[in-house]
């Protein structure tokens, strides 16, 4: 049987498919511990020439290697992922801020949108804790000073005025949820992006 041809940023690398029932979640694990003393981190995944999206958590890392004839795996710095997960957490804020100016607006004047772009509140805070937890263990990890200051103090609001505002889209009150909206939940992402960040990209 053909062995899979497997490349690090260009270079063909030697691994060993023990009796062609190592998976891909193995490969990636055994090439991201060889990295960790370098500070670089896997970020791009292609199997057969075809990228895969979302990769990490996905079905895709139980697969058997053996299946597949080509792997090419692209890495970068802690500090490029770092970069690029800073400016991810930014648009987050951007554009969640934004939904929210949206469905205050809609919820004032009774418009039928708003239940839409609540979702898109809820969706938006959620990737927002997610990413900015991701980011301050990551730092840690690393000796990566990302924030100014912890970002943990904010994750309790955020969830508070979540399910506050959850009870009150639950109870049909479009007055409390714009105010949960325009008072509680808006002010701590300009807290967030006022207090956290070194610079504003």
């Amino acid at each position: 049987m053909k062995m899979a041809q497997v490349y690090l940023d260009g270079t063909r690398l030697e691994f060993e498919d023990r009796e062609n029932r190592s998976t891909i979640r193995e490969l990636i694990d055994t090439i991201e511990k060889d990295l960790a003393g370098l500070r670089r981190f896997v970020m791009e995944l292609w199997i057969d020439g075809e990228m895969m999206p979302e990769w990490r958590g996905s079905q895709v890392l139980s697969r058997p290697l053996s299946i597949y004839s080509d792997f090419k795996l692209k890495t970068a710095s802690m500090e490029e992922v770092a970069l690029e997960g800073l400016d991810l957490v930014q648009e987050y804020m951007k554009v969640t801020k934004e939904n929210i100016d949206a469905c205050v607006k809609d919820l004032r004047v009774g418009n039928g949108r708003a239940d839409a772009l609540m979702s898109s509140v809820f969706d938006g805070f959620i990737e927002i804790v997610k990413t900015v937890d991701a980011l301050a263990r990551g730092g840690e990890k690393y000796r990566m000073d990302l924030f100014r200051e912890n970002p943990a103090q904010y994750f309790n609001p955020v969830i508070r005025g979540l399910e506050e505002l959850r009870e009150a889209r639950d109870g049909r009150d479009s007055v409390a949820s714009a105010d949960i909206l325009e008072y509680e939940l808006k002010p701590l992402i300009d807290d967030m992006e006022e207090n956290l960040f070194h610079f504003y990209a």
